[in-house]
Parts: C-alpha cells; sequence; structure tokens
C-alpha cells in the first residue's frame, strides 16, 4: 500500500512541475513574441457604418495591449454615403486605409 501512495505522490509532483514549467514558457514566449514579433490585421467594412468604427477600436485595443508591432490596414467596401468615420480615425491612429 505504501508504493501505491508514493507512485500517486510522484505523479502530482510530476503533474505540478510540468504545470509550472509550462508556465514559465508561456510567459517568455509571450513576452519575446509582443517584444519581437509582428502581426497584420485586415479589417473590411463600411466606413461609415457604426459596426466598423467598433472594429477599429478593437483592433487598436488590441495593439496597444498585446501586439504593439501589429499593423491594421481598413478596406473600404462600401459606397461611401454620409460621414466616413473609419477614415478619420484611421487618419489619426496610424492605420492603412483602402479604398
Amino acid at each position: 500500500m505504501f508504493d501505491f501512495w508514493r507512485s500517486v505522490l510522484a505523479i502530482f509532483a510530476a503533474v505540478g512541475f510540468y504545470t509550472v514549467l509550462h508556465v514559465l514558457y508561456e510567459l517568455v514566449a509571450a513576452r519575446l513574441l509582443r517584444m519581437r514579433g509582428s502581426a497584420e490585421l485586415t479589417l473590411y467594412g463600411d466606413g461609415c457604418d457604426a459596426a466598423s468604427e467598433q472594429l477599429i477600436r478593437a483592433a487598436l485595443r488590441v495593439r496597444r495591449q498585446y501586439l504593439p508591432g501589429m499593423s491594421i490596414t481598413f478596406v473600404e467596401i462600401g459606397n461611401g454615403q454620409g460621414q466616413n468615420v473609419a477614415k478619420h480615425m484611421a487618419a489619426r491612429q496610424g492605420i492603412m486605409y483602402l479604398e
């Protein structure tokens, strides 16, 4: 019976050690990707629609919090009727705007 409990304890120790190593790896890998990695996000939408403004704001939040090197491109697929909020936001926030 003593060998059984020793085996159970060894399994818990192995799982705990693996968990600690995995967490450390995730922290280091995430830090390296954030500092050195880059990404590109392309958004498609009608610049006059309020949903496009929300998409751009969400993309800016992701860039600010997780990937400072991410480039954002907004592709206009609408007809351009009305005030184009996406075009103005793109000009202010450093987003490439394509018509």
